[in-house]
């Protein structure tokens, strides 16, 4: 075979080799991109900025008590006689609740407040007056209300940038409310309808 000829096929062969070595870099370069391309957007949003989050920041601090509006429990009509008296005894549906909050996992309230801010169940309303001395035919109530304990924790926001959790100046008071008991009244009132 020609000389040269042998030479100009070898020459072809090694462009042929780089040029395909160049293809194969190429594709890898590409799916390398197209990987980090459809990656979560969250994978790279901490990095610069974005992620935020709430933490609470020190003890439950006590905020007083408050209640519900009254209702009536029982009626009765006085009868005049010595020993006359009304009573109530029924089981009344209560519950703690919890208002502001930002996100923090129920359970980590539970343990910072010290009780279930979102537990409800039944307990009685009992209670007695005596009807001694009111006028016969008249007619008695007794109304009550529930009664609750407040309790309240500073939470501040956090921000997440430079690849770790900083403290903003944004805070918020998330206040939670324990029944504690019923308060009890007797009044006057009109007859059943």
């Amino acid at each position: 075979m020609n000389r040269n000829l042998i030479d100009e096929m070898r020459l072809l062969l090694a462009h042929h080799r780089r040029a395909s070595l160049c293809m194969i870099c190429a594709a890898a370069a590409c799916l390398f991109l197209l990987n980090v391309w459809v990656q979560p957007a969250h994978t790279f949003a901490a990095r610069d900025s974005g992620g935020t989050m709430w933490k609470l920041e020190g003890k439950r601090i006590s905020a007083g008590e408050s209640s519900g509006g009254w209702a009536i429990g029982i009626r009765a009509k006085a009868d005049g006689g010595a020993g006359d008296s009304i009573s109530m005894g029924s089981s009344k549906s209560v519950s703690n609740s919890v208002s502001g909050n930002v996100g923090i996992p129920i359970k980590k309230l539970n343990a910072s407040f010290q009780f279930n801010v979102s537990k409800t169940w039944s307990t009685t309303a009992s209670k007695s007056y005596g009807l001694t001395g009111k006028k016969k035919g008249s007619w008695w109530a007794i109304k009550y209300k529930r009664v609750y304990k407040n309790y309240k924790i500073k939470a501040r926001q956090y921000s997440f940038y430079d690849g770790k959790w900083h403290k903003t100046r944004n805070t918020r008071w998330i206040k939670a409310k324990k029944f504690a008991h019923f308060a009890y009244q007797l009044c006057s009132t009109t007859a059943p309808k």
